[in-house]
């Protein structure tokens, strides 16, 4: 996983935690996984977390309950 740049602060490194989603970092980012199962499982996501799935190409948004994706047409 990494984490594209935000805002001309650069690329941020992923700290280790024990969660797949890094809260520590300044909203808006989009963190991008290779894979949807790499995170589709995870509930403990920060509310309005935003994703990138590079095997479905499509974004998902975290809501405090609920994954939904857009699909990139």
């Amino acid at each position: 996983m990494f984490v594209l740049p935000t805002f001309g602060l650069g690329v941020i490194a992923s700290p280790t935690f024990t969660s797949v989603f890094d809260d520590t970092l300044t909203f808006p980012t989009i963190q991008v996984f290779d894979n949807e199962s790499e995170f589709i499982g995870q509930t403990d996501a920060p509310n309005y977390t935003i994703v990138h799935a590079k095997d479905t190409d499509r974004l998902y948004v975290w809501d405090g309950s609920n994954w939904y994706f857009y699909n990139n047409d």
